[in-house]
Order: C-alpha cells, then sequence, then structure tokens
C-alpha cells in the first residue's frame, strides 16, 4: 500500500497529539498534555482567524468593489471591536458589542422561544389515551404525571401539604432519572467519539504499530518523570 508523505505525517501526527491528550488520565499535569493542549489552541486559533478573514473578505470587502456599501458598515463595527485592546479608546468598543450581542439575542429569541419554549409546551399537551395503542397511551401518562411532579418540586410560593405533599418528592426523583439520562447520553457520545478515533487510528492496519507505539513511548515518559519528581516541571 502507498502511503502519500502528507497522509503518513498527518497520520503520524494525529496518533501523538491523541495520546498526549488522553495523558491528562493519568491524574497529574505533564509536558505531552501541556503540548497537545498548546498546539489545539493555537491551531484552532489560527484557523478561526484564516477562516474569518475569509468570510470578511467574500461577505464584505467584495460587496463594497461592487458598489454595495452596507457591508462597510460591518466593517467599520468589526475594526471599532480591536479598540477593546487599547485602555484609552477602549469605550468605544463597546457601540459594536452592544449592536453585535443584541441582533444576536433578538434572532436567538425568535427561535428559542418557537424550540425552547412552544414546542415545549405542545409536546406535553398529549391526550392520555391514545389510538395508537397502549404503549403510546403509557408514554403519554407518564410524561403528564412527570410534568406536573416536576412542577410541584418547583413550587416554592406555598408549602404542599395533606396527600399532595408527595408530588414534589416525585418530582425529584424524576429530575434525577433525567439528569441521570442526560449523563449517561453525554458519556456515551463522548464514548462513541474515542471508539470512532480508535478505529481511525488503527485503520488501515499500518497505523497500528505506531499507535501502540506511541501510547507506550508517551506512558512510559510519563511514569518516568513523574517517578523522578520532574513530571510537573516541565509541564507548564
Amino acid at each position: 500500500m502507498v502511503v502519500s508523505m502528507f497522509d503518513y505525517t498527518s497520520a503520524l501526527v494525529g496518533i501523538f497529539a491523541a495520546w498526549s491528550m488522553y495523558a491528562t488520565l493519568y491524574g497529574k499535569p505533564s509536558p505531552f498534555r501541556s503540548w497537545a493542549e498548546n498546539s489545539f489552541i493555537g491551531f484552532t486559533m489560527g484557523l478561526n482567524l484564516v477562516v474569518t478573514a475569509w468570510y470578511v473578505w467574500n461577505t464584505g470587502w467584495l460587496p463594497v468593489t461592487r458598489g454595495d456599501w452596507f457591508p462597510a458598515l460591518g466593517i467599520v463595527l468589526g475594526l471599532l471591536m480591536v479598540l477593546r485592546l487599547f485602555p484609552r479608546y477602549s469605550y468605544i468598543s463597546r457601540l459594536p458589542i452592544a449592536i453585535s450581542l443584541g441582533a444576536n439575542l433578538g434572532l436567538s429569541l425568535r427561535t428559542r422561544i418557537t424550540t425552547a419554549f412552544i414546542s415545549q409546551i405542545t409536546a406535553t399537551i398529549v391526550p392520555l389515551l391514545s389510538p395508537a395503542g397502549w404503549y403510546q397511551s403509557l408514554v403519554n401518562i407518564t410524561v403528564g404525571l412527570c410534568v406536573v411532579f416536576m412542577l410541584s418540586f418547583f413550587l416554592y410560593t406555598t408549602e404542599v401539604k395533606g396527600p399532595l405533599r408527595i408530588f414534589p418528592k416525585l418530582g425529584e426523583y424524576a429530575l434525577y432519572i433525567s439528569f441521570g439520562a442526560i449523563f449517561a447520553q453525554t458519556f456515551m457520545g463522548r464514548l462513541g467519539l474515542f471508539v470512532g478515533y480508535m478505529q481511525e487510528i488503527t485503520t488501515p492496519a499500518w497505523k497500528i504499530p505506531y499507535a501502540l507505539g506511541f501510547a507506550v513511548f508517551i506512558l512510559a515518559g510519563i511514569m518516568i518523570m513523574d517517578r523522578y519528581g520532574v513530571l510537573e516541571k516541565y509541564s507548564d
């Protein structure tokens, strides 16, 4: 199998950087993790700078050269944000920042009201007995009861007494179950990313020796530096 120099180099750098990131599982800072984190942050900042400059060029400067002067306003406001770096004129940057935050807030509220408010309420207003069958009816009843229990848990204006005092406790348990499900879903998603990347660095087969070699090299290096007390010294 013929592998180009670019693919070969990028695969080796990616494998070494990945194992360096996972060095954080050792429980102590290490120069491998510091190098990987700093490289990732630097590469991300550089990539964002290039993509942003390309976006400003295509959507800002080129339309201005064609006679559309409205994008020039965005360019000017963006340049005014740079004054944030100069204490004497930093107050001027408040204007473009306020415009940007206000516009983003208005655009996000336009969609959030529907997705996070109206849609959530609509999803709970369902018939308890569904014509789709007993399973869907059980789901609808569970959703309706859990909504009532959870809302009673957040009822702070008055104390729930009598037979209804069990509702807040059931709502608390329902919240625990939902938070646990969200955490489990997040963990499974991260685990899926890990498995996917392990498949990436072991496919094709010529990557396997390098993946195992770098893993042993980094682990051994961390253990040796920790043994001689120089691990934290070179981890900045």
